[in-house]
């Protein structure tokens, strides 16, 4: 059906108030809900593109609404966490749910992107395939593969899961991250397999930089792991080379262990500053 002009409304001669000019208008409307977050969110872009703290009266001003409004959505803001009052100078800038929900947002697009052209180097310069893996509840999970340039080159798939305990990258996303962590932490007393296959890993880690397995699926490949951290000392992800046994036959090379070491460093060194610098 049309719709069809009401023309029993009248125009006001005189301008409209504060509360005139936040009423839903007439369809089709949006929502004061959506309205709400359309000005929480120019509100929060108004304070990315100032590089500093930004006061009330330059929001107004900049956003075109009255400081009243502006006033109104920067309390509900700073109420999430999502804005903070800035120390020693007035005014306000990001919160720390803010960068919280930014880390996370970006996370693990983020560590893929920056890692491929490290995986890269590393693949060349010890001339095995490296994969990339993220913790998951019970292992890791590949999620980027570089193959070497060698004949029977070892490929992983995107996709594929490294169990636990077998995998020495998932032995230390078990041993590393959050919750599994904590759990395996419990353990430490208890002659728990899976507990001490974790507790092993961390004593390889501490010992060499690294965890590493020769052959315990009769695959006759091996693989050497270290793991990433975010800024505040979380676990990113875990960069492996994966190869024939004879390589990692009776432990990784000195050089090896370096060029995995300096994989990882760049790599965090990247991602804790949120891309190339």
């Amino acid at each position: 059906m049309e719709s069809v002009a009401n023309p029993e409304i009248n125009v006001p001669s005189s301008p409209p108030t504060e509360a005139a000019k936040e009423a839903p208008s007439s369809a089709p409307a949006r929502s004061s809900t959506v309205q709400s977050v359309e000005v929480a969110v120019q509100i929060l872009e108004a304070i990315a593109e100032s590089g500093g703290a930004v006061r009330v009266t330059e929001l107004s001003r900049v956003l075109h609404m009255t400081k009243a409004r502006v006033s109104r959505h920067l309390q509900t803001l700073l109420s999430l966490g999502l804005v903070e009052k800035s120390a020693g100078v007035e005014g306000y800038t990001f919160g720390w749910k803010l960068m919280q929900l930014g880390r996370a947002a970006v996370r693990d697009r983020t560590i893929t992107e920056l890692a491929k052209p490290h995986l890269m180097a590393l693949r060349d310069t010890v001339g095995q395939t490296v994969i990339l893996s993220l913790p998951s509840k019970d292992g890791s999970v590949v999620v980027l593969c570089v193959e070497s340039h060698q004949g029977a080159s070892v490929a992983v798939r995107p996709g594929t899961f490294l169990e636990y305990p077998k995998s020495p990258a998932a032995r230390l996303a078990m041993a590393l991250a959050g919750d599994a962590a904590k759990s395996l932490a419990g353990k430490r007393g208890a002659k728990d397999p899976h507990a001490a296959a974790a507790l092993a890993s961390l004593a390889r880690l501490n010992e060499v930089g690294a965890d590493y397995e020769l052959d315990t699926q009769g695959t006759g490949l091996g693989g050497v792991a270290a793991p990433v951290f975010d800024d505040s000392d979380k676990l990113a992800g875990v960069v492996s080379l994966v190869m024939p046994t004879r390589f990692v036959t009776p432990a990784p090379s000195a050089e090896m262990l370096a060029a995995l070491k300096a994989c990882v460093e760049a790599i965090e060194a990247e991602y804790k500053r949120g891309g190339p610098g």
